[in-house]
């Protein structure tokens, strides 16, 4: 007795910690963006190109490395045979450019730091973007593999009645094997959704920056949203807030200033220095003092290559506000389309619930064929699989909306 006590103790104590293992973590979508801000190898990878543009900004304003010249005596031999050999004249030299040309070296390298940042966000918006929408097809996944297994009970208890007809002779052989082929058939879809669940929960740790393997489960479902939405208000914002507009509108500003520091290049830089001298008879110390001449062609050259650049630079960024309008202009008709499908949607889901109750009544008095009621529980299931993923297709039009105005339509504040 106490051996068999000792066993049941210790098989539950193996299952109590089986479970545990299995459970994972609870994993809500705030935790899952909050993740992917952190760990997502992209966002890692922006942030070390923006602290790259800041060394960048650092390096920009400080002034060009002196220039240091040591003379050291020749190699020629004097009257006693000896070579000189001593250090004769020292000399160093400090390039200071025109004054206004290192101050645009600032500013030009503090706007790609701007620019930077703004990828950043860019680059943000598109991993918000991956995670809300594989987080909702986890929930998609979720709820087709709960309508799968409601298809196939539907379809168990539709092959015992058609068995128990076939045993009394009122079916045929063929409706069992038929029966048969459509259980098999809702078995193999419900194998299907849980690959799709598993697959896809591998996909969100990934884009988390972890392993693909690691143990999580999701509470919340698909549920109906209510955006407003107005397409010259979201298309005002997107231009006015859409970081890779913002990026191109900097590199317009970098385009025009580097063009203003190459007319600045044409005048004279000056430079000073200090030169000693210890060769015999020249004994001295001096402060020297110049300027260095763009003499040869006056800087023409990079000031028409930076006057073609800035040129250039306006075009891309008349072409990318379009391309932005654009995008609102496309995200809205999807959005809007999608709330239409999705009232469809819901009306076709109420006449299935109907349509399926009366089809097993009337099966089962005999007033349906197989045929027809196959077909009547076929439509049923589709229905209510159109239904959840019209509500998907929803959740991704709003979220693919956010990212093209990079502003939140739920009230959050995870695009900032």
């Amino acid at each position: 007795m106490k051996i068999k006590v000792n066993i049941y103790a210790i098989i539950f104590f193996q299952c109590l910690v089986l479970g545990f293992a299995n459970a994972g973590e609870n994993l809500s979508l705030d935790k899952a963006l909050m993740a992917a801000y952190d760990n997502n190898p992209r966002m890692i990878e922006a942030r070390k190109l923006v602290n790259v543009a800041k060394g960048d900004l650092i390096t920009a304003r400080t002034l060009p490395n002196p220039e240091v010249d040591f003379e050291i005596g020749g190699l020629k031999e004097n009257e006693k045979g000896k070579r000189k050999g001593e250090l004769n004249n020292i000399a160093v030299r400090q390039d200071l450019g025109f004054p206004g040309s290192r101050l645009f070296d600032g500013k030009i390298s503090k706007n790609q730091v701007l620019s930077q940042e703004e990828s950043f966000k860019t680059v943000w918006s598109d991993i918000y973007l991956e995670v809300r929408q594989i987080y909702a097809k986890i929930m998609l996944d979720k709820k087709g593999i709960e309508l799968a297994q409601g298809n196939l009970d539907i379809l168990r208890s539709f092959f015992s009645r058609v068995q128990l007809r076939f045993q009394s002779g009122q079916a045929l052989k063929n409706d069992v094997q038929r029966a048969m082929i459509e259980l098999l058939k809702a078995e193999n879809s419900c194998f299907i959704a849980e690959k799709e669940l598993k697959i896809d929960k591998a996909k969100l740790n990934l884009l988390l920056g972890r392993s693909f393997d690691v143990s999580f489960d999701i509470e919340s479902e698909l549920k109906e949203e209510s955006v407003e939405l107005n397409f010259k208000e979201l298309s005002e914002k997107a231009l006015l807030l859409r970081p890779d507009l913002k990026t191109e509108k900097l590199q317009l500003d970098s385009a025009n200033k580097k063009l203003i520091k190459e007319q600045l290049n044409r005048l004279p830089a000056p430079f000073i220095g200090f030169q000693r001298t210890t060769e015999d008879y020249e004994n001295d110390s001096a402060v020297v003092v110049g300027l260095s001449v763009p003499l040869w062609n006056l800087n023409q050259g990079e000031v028409k290559k930076a006057k073609a650049q800035k040129e250039a630079q306006q075009v891309r960024v008349d072409a990318v506000k379009r391309e932005v309008v654009f995008e609102v202009y496309e995200a809205y008709a999807e959005a809007e389309l999608a709330e239409k499908q999705l009232n469809l949607a819901k009306k076709s889901i109420e006449e299935a619930n109907e349509l399926l109750r009366l089809a097993n009544l009337r099966y089962s008095e005999g007033a349906v064929d197989f045929i027809n009621y196959l077909d009547q529980v076929k439509a049923v299931t589709e229905s209510r699989v159109g239904y959840y993923e019209f509500l998907f297709k929803l959740n991704d039009a709003v979220s693919n909306m956010e990212k093209t105005i990079y502003e939140s339509l739920r009230g959050e504040g995870y695009l900032k």
